[in-house]
């Protein structure tokens, strides 16, 4: 059973709550410890709550999930983990990543708090909803961001607010627009959201992710200008390549699945993300 809840929990995809670490990184307090340690524990509050979501959103979907040939391997949906000890495992990790984050302010509990509303309400129905599934999706990427700031008490310029919001939607889009595809592949569970004709609809998200990439590139431009240390503007080529390496995988490869399976099989997208953070903790920590 323990090692069932781990998988459950689903913590390599943890990665995306590194997100808290952005204030500190960029505002040049990586190496505070006291700093440091406070942002690690807003990243344990996250990374439980969304553990405790996943038991929640898996519970939701067991009969679903039970069809896709990938999904049906999750412990809840292979019947190793009852829904009863799903329900209790969601709610102690929630409530154990809200205490953490009370204890660290109450704004960030009030975030964090919303963060699990929201999610929740996405898990029950607003996945559903056709645009409103990517605006939570990236509201929980600026949450993340935003938390990591208000722990420490470190202003957060909104350009690179904006640059995570648009980085968040260019992410969740792609995934839909991996989703999308599904329905010329009957070996993959549509999403009910996604309904015919298939071409119209990925046209459609298209020139989404084109508007959302060059947001992205537009206010991380803004936010290198803005910052006080002019270097930043020179970790713009690997943004750009980042991006279009990105837009690549969507529309040439169409296989833009989880972004944290991009992170872990995209050998280019990996090596583009570690030099971009050398970059700058050599710029605004050494």
């Amino acid at each position: 059973m323990f090692f069932e809840i781990l998988f459950e929990m689903r913590i390599r995809q943890w990665t995306k709550n590194l997100f808290v670490y952005a204030a500190i990184l960029f505002h040049g307090n990586l190496f505070d410890i006291a700093a440091l340690q406070i942002t690690t524990f807003a990243f344990l509050s996250f990374s439980l709550t969304a553990s405790g979501i996943y038991f929640f959103n898996d519970i939701i979907d067991i009969e679903r999930d039970k069809l896709n040939p990938k999904k049906c391997m999750r412990p809840i949906a292979a019947g190793k983990i009852s829904k009863v000890a799903g329900y209790f495992c969601a709610a102690l990790l929630i409530t154990s990543g809200l205490i953490i984050a009370f204890g660290i302010n109450l704004l960030v509990f009030m975030i964090v708090l919303s963060y699990v509303v929201l999610n929740l309400l996405y898990s029950v129905r607003l996945k559903h909803v056709i645009i409103v599934d990517v605006l939570i999706i990236s509201y929980g990427f600026v949450s993340r961001t935003v938390v990591g700031a208000l722990a420490v008490q470190i202003p957060m310029t909104i350009w690179f607010i904006l640059c995570v919001m648009f980085l968040s939607l260019l992410l969740a889009l792609g995934k839909r627009r991996y989703d999308a595809s599904s329905l010329t592949n009957p070996q993959r569970q549509l999403p009910q959201h996604i309904i015919p004709p298939p071409i119209i609809f990925v046209e459609f998200i298209d020139q989404l992710i084109t508007i959302a990439a060059a947001g992205v590139i537009m206010c991380y431009s803004l936010f290198a200008l803005e910052t006080d240390t002019s270097e930043m503007i020179f970790t713009l080529p690997l943004v750009l390549y980042g991006v279009f390496y990105y837009l690549y995988i969507v529309r040439v490869k169409q296989n833009s699945g989880a972004p944290d399976e991009i992170l872990y099989k995209e050998t280019p997208i990996l090596i583009t993300v570690v030099l971009y953070v050398a970059c700058v903790i050599f710029i605004r920590n050494l």
